[in-house]
């Protein structure tokens, strides 16, 4: 998947929670909730306005199993991010 399919699932879930929040009672049910992106759960839990149109693609790589070692490597290297994780790849260096 791209880079910008990812970006695309990610506000289409924050998009699908925020409508849910009409009261001040459903938004703090959501926020005990966890959802299928990190983002979504940040969100709902800082009430953080998302800047979508200046996101940026971090890396690409077409190679699924480069892609899973990249990702990890840029989870370490990026300490402030909204990962739940720290990828599918072990490093032995921290």
């Amino acid at each position: 998947m791209s880079g910008t399919l990812w970006i695309k699932d990610h506000k289409d879930d924050v998009k699908k929670h925020e409508k849910r929040h009409s009261t001040r009672s459903a938004r703090k049910e959501s926020q005990s909730e966890k959802h299928s992106s990190a983002i979504t759960d940040h969100v709902n839990k800082y009430n953080h306005v998302i800047d979508w149109d200046n996101t940026k693609i971090l890396c690409r790589e077409s190679d699924w199993s480069k892609r899973q070692w990249r990702e990890a490597i840029e989870i370490r290297k990026h300490r402030h991010n909204m990962n739940r994780d720290q990828g599918n790849k072990t490093l032995s260096i921290e």
